[in-house]
């Protein structure tokens, strides 16, 4: 589709009666539409009806076609074709919705604009075409006068522009995904190398010439230590954020209660540690991705525990229905989070809401990517010294 036509500010419709040459910009390549129908004069009416045509400064390039075969081989040469304008009975009595087919299913393409233009609307009955067939617009031979062929082909080459400037848009923003995800890459490479040889050296000193050094040397070794520690975890926390940021697993049946189960096992000797009971309800069996779900109760588990705000922490995981969607609520006794600061936890490096998460924030900000690519939204209602309620949506099976 790179031949495509770049859309136009100037989409006013214009009559050669009413100076439309003064409107056309000279050099732009018109707008392809294909008649196809078994009949030579319906050709000839068309061209003649849409003669003073325009659109965005462009006029129409008309392609002709008598047959439904005659329509494949054209819409095969020519992939910039914006509409088609297309008769049901020819060679047999279904060709053109044959041809309609092609387009859709065939050559998967969904750009170009098909208004089926019938003279026998009982061959190809309205609502059962436009639904299976994928028509834009269906109408009768004898109901398209000059004023409403002019609307038709108006509104369908402003339908496909746009279509046209939505995909373009998709295109660049994916190439800039990409480019974004290849960068964080690098950098977390070329990055974690030094780190990695930082901190080791740093442990050997501890180990080997720490009793040599004075009280400045043990306590600036400590802070190299720590701040070796906390660049090497913020590295791999935008690893794993660069990895959520293109999930590309396939949807399926996920069992939520076997992914508390699995978070408790990867968590097991923090919640030794931290004194914390998980409790859970029954949970739903969701539609989703695995391993990016499995990975959000982590992480929501990981932020109670080191919430707590006593000796204990106890963490309650629950579910239940609402509207089309799943509300999972996450509860926690910890320390809690002010009101001020409950958007703000989910952004990125984000460490102005207290002092009770210790990490780089970027676990929260995980959860709500994977959460908003399964459909739903998350968001958490804390008040200082009263524990946490972390809710999100996922949509349900049904």
């Amino acid at each position: 589709m790179s031949e495509q036509i770049k859309p136009q500010e100037d989409d006013q419709l214009a009559l050669a009666s009413e100076s439309a040459d003064s409107n056309k910009i000279r050099g732009k390549k018109p707008w392809k539409m294909l008649i196809v129908d078994d009949e030579p004069e319906i050709h000839v009416v068309t061209k003649l009806a849409l003669s003073d045509f325009s659109f965005g400064g462009r006029e129409l390039e008309y392609l002709n076609a008598y047959s439904g075969k005659e329509a494949k081989d054209l819409i095969e040469r020519h992939p910039d074709i914006a509409i088609i304008l297309l008769d049901v009975v020819m060679e047999t009595d279904d060709a053109g919705l044959e041809v309609a087919r092609y387009v859709r299913q065939n050559l998967g393409n969904h750009f170009v604009r098909i208004v089926l233009r019938t003279g026998q609307p009982g061959m190809a009955p309205e609502r059962r075409v436009l639904k299976i067939y994928d028509i834009n617009d269906y109408r009768a031979k004898t109901e398209l006068t000059q004023d409403r062929m002019f609307s038709v082909i108006y509104t369908a080459l402003a339908s496909y522009r746009d279509l046209m400037a939505l995909a373009r848009s998709r295109r660049q923003m994916s190439s800039l995904v990409s480019e974004l995800e290849q960068f964080t890459r690098i950098a977390t490479e070329n990055i974690q190398s030094p780190v990695i040889r930082v901190l080791s050296n740093a442990l050997l000193l501890q180990g080997q010439a720490a009793e040599q050094l004075d009280e400045t040397g043990q306590t600036c070794l400590k802070n190299i230590l720590n701040a070796s520690n906390a660049l090497q975890n913020a590295v791999d926390d935008l690893i794993a954020l660069s990895k959520v940021s293109n999930i590309k697993e396939s949807m399926e049946p996920v069992n939520c209660e076997q992914l508390i189960v699995e978070a408790c096992k990867k968590h097991a000797s923090a919640i030794d540690r931290n004194k914390v009971t998980v409790n859970y309800d029954r949970l739903p069996t969701v539609n989703g991705s695995r391993e990016s779900l499995l990975q959000l109760f982590m992480n929501l588990m990981s932020n109670a525990i080191h919430s707590k705000a006593g000796d204990k922490q106890s963490i309650t995981f629950s579910a239940k229905t609402r509207g089309r969607d799943w509300l999972f609520a996450v509860r926690d006794e910890g320390v809690g989070i002010s009101p001020e600061y409950h958007d703000s936890i989910f952004s990125v490096f984000r460490r102005d809401h207290g002092p009770q998460l210790q990490d780089s924030g970027i676990g929260l900000a995980i959860c709500e990517k994977i959460v908003r690519w399964h459909g739903g939204k998350i968001w958490v209602e804390s008040e200082p010294g009263k524990g946490s309620t972390f809710f999100f949506t996922l949509p349900s099976n049904e």
